[in-house]
Order: structure tokens, then sequence, then C-alpha cells
């Protein structure tokens, strides 16, 4: 029974996303459209392309640090692990630790890859 409403949960929380993903994009483009301006911004062109091309180098930098991120996060435990094996750190306590660690490691990832997209949008908007 709770796996059937696990399920039942992510589903309807994904679904969420996608309505309000849809939903807001389609009140923004009929304000534009109220707005006065030119419809010939929903249709694919060179800028669009452009745009998605960046915007896909984007995130794949910012995925790849957060996965750089979180991997090093694991190290490091790793690493904590080995030095620790033999002193009072209870299992409990180092879980919650590798836990910490992986989320703080993964966050630094995802500041880096910010600061990263930052410095390519100064060097797109310099050409």
């Amino acid at each position: 029974m709770e796996v059937a409403l696990t399920f039942i949960a992510f589903f309807a929380s994904v679904f969420g996303i996608f309505y309000f993903y849809f939903a807001t994009r389609n009140r923004e483009r009929l304000s534009l459209i109220e707005k006065g301006a030119n419809s010939s911004l929903f249709f694919a062109g060179k800028e669009k392309e452009a745009r998605s091309r960046t915007s896909s180098l984007r995130f794949s930098l910012k995925a790849g640090s957060l996965i750089i991120g979180t991997g090093i996060g694991f190290i490091i435990s790793y690493i904590l692990y080995l030095a620790n094996y033999q002193s009072q750190i209870n299992d409990d306590m180092f879980a919650l630790l590798v836990v910490g660690i992986v989320f703080v490691c993964g966050g630094l990832g995802l500041v880096t890859g910010y600061y990263l997209g930052r410095k390519l949008d100064k060097a797109d908007f310099k050409e």
C-alpha cells in the first residue's frame, strides 16, 4: 500500500510540474500577444536554435558540475571512513556525515556551474 502511494505521489508531482510549466508558458505568451509583441518569437528560427544550443550547453555544464561535486563528496566521505574506521563514530552519525558531505559538495558544484555559466554569458555579450 505504501509503495502505491509513493508512485501516485511521484506521478502527481510530475504531472503538476508539467502542468505548471505549460500553463505559465501559455499565460506568458498570451500577455506578450496582448502587449503587441511579434508572434515570430514563438517559432523556431536561427536565434531560437542558437539560444537552445547555448542553454543546453549551460545545462550540461551545470549538471556536470553537480555530478563532479557529488562524486567529490563521496570520495571525501570514503576517505573519512577509512581514516576513522577504528574510531568511536556511530554508524548512524557517519551516514549523516556522508549525506551532508555529498550535499555540500553537490551544492559547491552547482555554485561553480553558476559562476562558469555567468562567465560564458559575459563572453557571449562581448562578441
